[in-house]
């Protein structure tokens, strides 16, 4: 194991805090120049289009504009187009393509043919001279400096940052709360020894499941995603709506399932899926972040799944600096 690389990546997760105060800072005239794009627009859609954690961003983004701003949004297929050459109309839409690198050609050429086609389109990436930020219209900055650890990290918590932002412009409300995440992220990343004693009371259990509803979903895929990249665990996430229709099925004793907190409605739904997972002889774990905004909470519980993630794949005596057969940047077309 390199103490070199776990130390960069505890390093990147460590610098999320300063990340996400400087974009509330430096980027919110950049995301209020999108805001009156798509008021005086006003499309029939707006379209995220993004592939790994950035699509998992982009999900949690997908929250915010339907539920707090009524923006109907949806996640591109980008293979209708690359794969099978041919992709939806986008004339009427706004296209915002999320991205670390800006290199994986299928999220470019989506972001090229939506321009083509005349919709206004947005990149927000971590390098602004990448081919994504040369095909878009407008670019909004991560501003996250260079990400070297191959799982992301705070890279993902900078997109969550800036769609929130443009969630706040189009609402034009609720941007002091969100200016309460950087020290709830703070106070995370204090409690990484909490972190810790979770990963090792789920080290010798079948860790089945990510689950989470609502504003908790994304987390869920996030935190899934960076369990499989780190320690090889084969936890599946899965909104709580859907666990209930089927994959409750597979709960057993020794089996154990996180679930996702983030406040609000999500903890209603934490507490059924723990009745449900319990009353099938397997265990429940919280991942919880108090103290904040439902809606703004998934940031911080996204740092929480990382810390997690890492010390999980401690526990089993693995690196998760250097996942096995993975690159930093990864294109598909």
């Amino acid at each position: 194991m390199s103490s070199i690389e776990l130390g960069r990546l505890l390093s990147e997760i460590g610098e999320q805090p300063t990340v996400i105060e400087r974009l509330l800072t430096d980027q919110t005239a950049a995301v209020e120049r999108v805001a009156r794009t798509i008021e005086q627009r006003d499309p029939s859609a707006i379209v995220l289009v993004a592939r790994g954690s950035s699509d998992n961003a982009a999900v949690y983004g997908r929250y915010l504009l339907e539920v707090c701003n009524r923006r109907l949004t949806s996640l591109a297929a980008p293979s209708g187009l690359t794969l099978y050459g041919s992709g939806p109309r986008l004339d009427r839409t706004v296209v915002i393509g999320v991205s670390q690198s800006g290199q994986g050609e299928d999220v470019v050429e989506y972001i090229r043919e939506a321009r083509r086609q005349g919709a206004p389109t947005v990149a927000i990436v971590n390098d602004e001279g990448s081919p994504l930020a040369e095909a878009a219209d407008a670019v909004v900055a991560c501003q996250a400096g260079p990400e070297l650890s191959v799982p992301a990290t705070k890279t993902v918590t900078a997109q969550m940052t800036l769609l929130a932002l443009l969630s706040c412009a189009l609402d034009k409300d609720r941007l002091q709360e969100l200016r309460a995440v950087p020290q709830a992220v703070r106070r995370v990343l204090d409690a990484r020894s909490q972190a810790a004693d979770l990963a090792r009371k789920l080290a010798s259990t079948t860790l089945g499941s990510v689950i989470g509803r609502g504003f908790a979903f994304p987390v869920a895929l996030e935190t899934a995603l960076k369990l499989k990249e780190t320690s090889y665990t084969r936890a599946e996430p899965a909104s709580a709506a859907d666990f209930l229709h089927g994959p409750v099925a597979v709960v057993e004793p020794g089996y154990s399932a996180l679930l996702v907190d983030v406040g609000g409605r999500s903890t209603e739904s934490a507490a059924a899926i723990a009745t449900a997972v319990g009353a099938r002889g397997g265990q429940t774990e919280l991942l919880r972040v108090e103290g904040v905004d439902e809606r703004f909470a998934p940031i911080a519980a996204v740092v929480l799944g990382q810390l997690f993630a890492v010390e999980l794949a401690l526990a089993l005596g693995l690196d998760p600096a250097q996942p096995r057969g993975l690159h930093k940047v990864t294109s598909t077309r």
